[in-house]
């Protein structure tokens, strides 16, 4: 190694020094810049380690601040009681403090460490989901009390909420009403009656608190369906892979799992073909429909009436535990018609109609099929047979006709609207449900009849063997005319010829005119009166000789004679919607009443009217002329409900509810239990509509109803419920009734996501 010279150096005359070696130089300074470095590391790694040791008490402020929030959110049904002040540890749950407490959850003054937390108030994000920003603080003091530094921890959560009815199933039957709920993470419980175990917690106990609804193993539930228009004797869970699981009544073997059994209380799998997973459940009263991911439709169940549509022998039919395929056409994914409409549009599906002993399925080209019961014409297709085979009902989707839009079906009639707006009907009829030209008949059995299905003016109306032909075919208007088609394009009255008000005045058909002598009420004693003289048609001796030609009469005539009832329909009719009301934007149905919501936000109704629910202000049993649901003047519906059926008769529970533009609800109808919500109860049907008090700044999206209890889902993601809480329907843990809707807590028990 060479050593380095040194050398002298002059520095102006003769004085003379020795310069430093650079070597020695640098590594001087070297040294001194390593101290100051090594110094500033171990303070930085002071100030890591005392950051991550004091972040810990914000960490843990800000999760005592979500628990704060979540048990005061639990505590008023999962909505915000500090909409103004923040929570902190020293307030209550509407943010006013409270002077007893410490402003700090923790405080250790030998350690001069005190932690503290503020929860803002709720924002709502889409489809009510709200969400809560937590900042904590914990601070270092001195001796004085003085903060010199402060960690600061933020953290958030939201509390999911319902967007639709899809996650929430209320079922219903005449023994009681009970509901299940999928919450965040996809756990269900279930609470209220459980005769049959269908809420599925292993036993066949009401339960007034929720439940699990027990899935095997970490299976999650993604869709919840249960029936709440007709029989809720099962409760069915999708999961997340596509798996069917359902619990509840079994004794046809509606579950699918190859066993028969009165009450199956733990879930069972529905065993659909290998490699098909399910897409959507549709029940009756002993029979379920799965709609698989390959566009089948698999039945288990009760075989009677062809409920089952596989085309079998319905005579000495067996009950099947395993699924069956409805046979429907063989799918091709290259044709519409083949495929169904396998989504749940909206809370009353109007893709796949089931009630009693009955399915029609709607084809996403257009056409729909129908199976089953067949007792009331209901299938459209000019009998009364049952079948076991699908049939298609109307020429709807074929070429160049059009296509189906929605179908609703009662347990006993049908409709179906086109892409025209137009409206067919057909089935049962007695309360003029069905809407459209139907046969009228009289005591005998006979029916009113347009002699030859003439075209002249003048032609003597007569009764004659009733025969469902266009002869016999009357269109209730809106005017109150009686009309015959005896075809295409001529429109005939009944008419009272001469205007006459004498006893025995023959009926006659003549041109529609609008005058008094064409204009006909109908009694709910089935009596069909004149208005402008008072009298009423009549059978002269209440004769059943086909041909004997009709007359006006006293209406207080031997009762027989002028007694009339409204037939069924055994092929599909067009209903007689009002006009200048634009078209049918969404039907509504349940036992003998038919609802439309019109595209101008009208709503009409037909059919049972005994408890008031068409909403037009009156009473009455027969209405097969269209009749206005009464709503607040510049208002519009957005969207409806209606049902009938109970345990009971109608004026204990059944309803039809309106929801507004603004966000309001009305309803009419039964109000026994307080289901109508405006902080009463009567036992005397409301035929008027009334507002529902819900709570100032509440808007409802829309409501169903059943068994004397309705439930409303609102633009914040909370389910409001109100009147017969009889198994704990309302979701408040009490079988105590409520004429006062409320967002209950087991109904909108709807856990924190932290992020």
């Amino acid at each position: 190694m060479k050593i380095p010279t040194l050398r002298r150096r002059s520095y102006g005359g003769s004085k003379t020094a020795f310069a430093l070696p650079t070597v020695l130089i640098a590594s001087t300074v070297m040294l001194a810049v390593l101290t100051v470095t090594f110094a500033s590391v171990q303070s930085g790694i002071i100030v890591a380690l005392d950051s991550s040791h004091y972040g810990r008490y914000a960490k843990s402020a800000a999760q005592s601040g979500i628990v704060m929030a979540k048990a005061c959110l639990k505590a008023n049904n999962y909505i915000s009681s500090w909409p103004t002040n923040p929570l902190k540890p020293n307030t209550d749950c509407t943010g006013t403090v409270q002077g007893a407490l410490s402003a700090y959850i923790h405080n250790d003054t030998t350690d001069s460490v005190r932690s503290s937390f503020t929860v803002a108030p709720p924002t709502t994000l889409a489809n009510g989901v709200q969400k809560l920003t937590v900042t904590a603080t914990t601070e270092r003091t001195r001796g004085s009390g003085a903060v010199f530094r402060t960690y600061t921890e933020s953290t958030y959560a939201v509390i999911s909420a319902q967007s639709s009815f899809t996650s929430i199933a209320f079922g219903y039957q005449g023994a009681g009403a009970f509901f299940g709920v999928i919450d965040a993470q996809g756990k269900v419980t279930a609470v209220g009656y459980n005769g049959n175990g269908q809420l599925g917690n292993g036993t066949t106990t009401n339960t007034l608190t929720p439940s699990p609804f027990q899935l095997p193993g970490t299976l999650i539930a993604s869709q919840l369906y249960t029936n709440f228009l007709s029989m809720g004797n099962n409760l069915f869970a999708i999961t997340s892979d596509g798996q069917l699981y359902g619990s509840g009544m079994n004794s046809s073997g509606q579950l699918g799992n190859g066993a028969m059994t009165a009450a199956q209380s733990t879930p069972v799998k529905f065993q659909l073909p290998a490699g098909v997973l399910a897409k959507y459940v549709s029940q009756g009263m002993a029979f379920a429909y799965v709609v698989g991911s390959d566009n089948n439709i698999y039945a288990a169940g009760s075989c009677l009436y062809g409920a089952l549509g596989y085309s079998y022998t319905i005579s000495g039919c067996s009950d099947q535990s395993t699924y069956k395929r409805v046979a429907l056409p063989a799918v091709n994914v290259s044709d519409l018609n083949t495929l169904p409409v396998a989504t749940s549009d909206w809370v009353q599906s109007t893709n796949i109609a089931t009630d009693r002993s009955n399915a029609y399925v709607r084809m996403q080209g257009g056409r729909v099929y129908g199976w089953g019961a067949n007792d009331r014409g209901q299938l459209g297709n000019g009998t009364n047979n049952d079948s076991s085979t699908p049939l298609q009902v109307t020429t709807l989707g074929d070429s160049g006709q059009p296509k189906a839009t929605q179908v609703a079906f009662d347990g006993e009639s049908f409709w179906v609207l086109d892409s025209n707006g137009d409206v067919w009907s057909a089935g049962y009829n007695i309360y003029g449900e069905l809407g459209a030209a139907s046969p009228v008949a009289s005591a005998t059995g006979k029916c009113i009849d347009n002699p030859g299905n003439a075209t002249a003016n003048g032609t003597i109306v007569r009764i004659w063997d009733c025969n469902n032909t266009t002869a016999q075919m009357i269109e209730w208007a809106q005017d109150g005319s009686l009309i015959f088609r005896p075809n295409s394009s001529t429109a005939l009255c009944l008419d009272n010829t001469g205007s006459s008000s004498a006893n025995g005045n023959p009926t006659q058909i003549w041109v529609c005119n609008g005058g008094s002598a064409q204009k006909w009420s109908i009694t709910d004693e089935g009596k069909i009166m004149n208005p402008a003289t008072g009298k009423c048609l009549d059978n002269p001796g209440n004769t059943a000789n086909s041909g004997t030609a009709l007359q006006l009469y006293d209406c207080n005539a031997p009762v027989a004679s002028g007694i009339w009832s409204l037939n069924n329909l055994l092929t599909p009719g067009k209903v007689v919607l009002p006009s200048g009301h634009g078209k049918v934007a969404r039907m509504t149905t349940d036992l003998g009443s038919i609802m439309y919501l019109m595209t101008d936000g009208t709503v009409w109704g037909y059919g049972m009217n005994t408890a008031g629910q068409l909403g037009n202000g009156v009473l009455s049993k027969l209405n097969p002329k269209v009749q206005q649901y009464i709503l607040p003047v510049g208002r519009t519906a957005t969207n409806f409900y209606t049902t009938k059926t109970g345990a009971f008769s109608d004026l204990y529970y059944a309803n039809t509810y309106v929801v507004l533009d603004d966000g309001s609800v009305y309803g009419s109808g039964a109000n026994t239990f307080g289901q109508l919500g405006t902080g009463t109860t009567s036992t005397t049907p409301i035929a008027t509509p009334v507002k529902m008090t819900l709570p100032v700044g509440i808007k409802a999206q829309s409501v169903q109803t059943g068994l004397g209890t309705a439930i409303i889902l609102t633009d914040q993601g909370r389910i409001y419920t109100v009147g017969n809480n009889s198994n704990g329907q309302l979701g408040d843990g009490t079988t105590i009734n409520s004429s006062t809707p409320q967002a209950r807590q087991y109904v909108n028990n709807r856990p924190m996501v932290l992020y």
